[in-house]
């Protein structure tokens, strides 16, 4: 089965954290977002992908290769002109050929039961299905609603403030045939400017298709802050590796904790619950972390104490 990973985007939500690093490739627990989606894919029988690459792909390129460390088929296409997601699925068209496909969005991560959700979608009658979600009200306008009537979509509106449904897209879709592509040759640009797969998606129930819809408890929009965060929680619940290269005996450790290579931890330091350290950082004596993602390279001070918060190899502090 293949895969289209839309990966291509600016991360303008995360700056200044995207200034030198795409949006996929931000580490989490020693892994990049976009390796952590990947493997969660290939644990379910996906070894074919293709990554639409953009923004700082050389970055992402160099990383993955062709996938062969990962027992997987990496290829790429690249978008040149940031013109929206229909134009960077269309970007993968000669992968697809005529096979089914799914596009998966590189800032989503679906953190249970991914398995049932994609053979759902695959074996259903559908030739098209999305994955949604429940979404607050308050957030809908960030990403987006999807109306539904007994499991059939109704309509997939962008970013909208105005709402008349509770779920959001999941940034999940399976296709059983290629005719989305010819849809989006025909696809105006959105009220934003750009040709969205989300309006491709409505082109095809204007001409009296059909969209399957499943639901999932839960999806983490990795593309913010609070995405990042929670994804860090996610995953250090499921496995937590402390690799010190050196420490002192007075450092606190509250579990789960992920600590990278080279690290240097001060005296009467505190660590947890729920910190990602990257490679290579320095935490200076007495400081005091938790629910904090530390990306690569990064200097903490002496005394500093940081919660709910990503610290970039330029010691910015988001939160």
């Amino acid at each position: 089965m293949k895969v289209v990973l839309l990966a291509a985007g600016l991360g303008k939500r995360l700056e200044p954290l995207t200034s030198s690093l795409p949006k996929p490739m931000i580490m989490i627990s020693g892994k990049p977002i976009l390796e952590h989606i990947v493997i969660s894919l290939q644990k379910y029988g996906f070894f074919d992908f293709c990554i639409v690459v953009g923004y700082l792909g050389d970055k992402i390129k160099s990383y993955f290769g062709d996938g062969t460390s990962l027992g997987i088929h990496i290829s790429y296409v690249e978008q040149k002109i940031f013109s929206g997601t229909a134009s960077a699925t269309k970007l993968a068209k000669n992968f697809v050929g005529n096979e089914p496909f799914l596009l998966y969005l590189a800032d989503t991560i679906i953190p249970e039961n991914l398995e049932n959700y994609l053979q759902n979608m695959i074996n259903s009658d559908f030739e098209t299905c999305i994955l949604s979600s429940e979404t607050e009200q308050s957030k809908i306008g960030n990403v987006g609603s999807v109306e539904v009537k007994n499991d059939h979509v109704l309509k997939i509106t962008e970013k909208s403030t105005v709402s008349k449904s509770n779920l959001s897209w999941a940034g999940v879709a399976f296709f059983k045939n290629n005719n989305i592509f010819k849809i989006i040759e025909n696809l105006e640009p959105s009220e934003r400017g750009e040709f969205e797969i989300t309006e491709a998606m409505n082109l095809i129930l204007n001409h009296n298709g059909q969209i399957g819809n499943f639901t999932c408890k839960k999806y983490v929009d990795a593309g913010t802050i609070s995405g990042i965060l929670e994804l860090n929680k996610i995953i250090l619940n499921q496995k937590s590796s402390i690799n010190f290269s050196k420490t002192n005996c007075d450092t606190t450790i509250q579990n789960p904790v992920y600590v990278g290579k080279n690290c240097r931890i001060g005296n009467k330091v505190r660590l947890g619950p729920f910190v990602s350290i990257g490679n290579d950082v320095c935490i200076g004596d007495n400081a005091k972390l938790e629910h904090v993602v530390v990306l690569d390279n990064s200097n903490i001070k002496s005394n500093e104490i940081l919660s709910k918060s990503v610290i970039d190899s330029k010691n910015n502090i988001l939160s």
